[in-house]
C-alpha cells in the first residue's frame, strides 16, 4: 500500500524537478480525473498513457491516480451513481438473480452503467479541476521560494 507520506514524497520530487508548473499541475489533474472512472484496472494506464501523449508530469500523475483509492471507492462510486441517477431522472431497481453466471450478472448491471459512467465524470471534472488549482497553486509557490533562496 502507497502511504500518504510517499505521495507526498513524490510529488515534492517532481516540485523540485525542472517541470513547469502547468505540467505538474495538469498531470495531477488528470490522474484524479481517471481515478474517479470507474475503470478500475485501468486507472493508472489511462492516466499515464494521456501524460505521456501531452508531456505532464508523470510522478504527478501517478499522485493524482490514487487519490480514489480502494478504501474510498465504494462511497465514491456509490455517491457518484447516485448522483447519475438524479441527472438522469432514473430510479435503478436491484437487480434479482436465478442463477449467478458471467452472462445473468452481466445483464443486470447494464441498468447501472449510465448513471454510473455520468456520475463519475461529473465528479471526476470536478476533482480534476479543483486538483489543477491547488496544486498550480502549491508548485508555483514552492518554485517561488526555492528561487528566492537560491538568490
Amino acid at each position: 500500500m502507497i502511504g500518504w507520506g510517499k505521495i507526498r514524497g513524490k510529488i515534492q520530487e517532481a516540485i523540485a524537478a525542472d517541470s513547469d508548473e502547468r505540467s505538474l499541475a495538469a498531470g495531477f489533474a488528470v490522474g484524479v480525473f481517471f481515478s474517479f472512472t470507474p475503470l478500475v484496472t485501468l486507472h493508472m494506464v489511462l492516466a499515464l498513457s494521456v501524460a505521456l501523449v501531452f508531456r505532464f508530469n508523470k510522478m504527478t500523475t501517478i499522485a493524482g491516480a490514487w487519490v480514489n483509492n480502494p478504501y474510498t471507492m465504494p462511497f465514491v462510486f456509490y455517491g457518484c451513481f447516485r448522483l447519475g441517477e438524479w441527472i438522469l431522472g432514473l430510479r435503478v431497481t436491484p437487480p434479482s438473480f436465478e442463477s449467478y453466471t458471467i452472462e445473468t450478472v452481466l445483464k443486470a448491471a447494464v441498468p447501472y452503467a449510465a448513471p454510473l459512467f455520468l456520475g463519475t465524470t461529473i465528479v471526476g471534472l470536478a476533482a480534476a479541476a479543483l486538483g489543477y488549482v491547488v496544486v498550480y497553486r502549491i508548485a508555483v509557490k514552492v518554485k517561488s521560494a526555492r528561487r528566492k533562496g537560491t538568490k
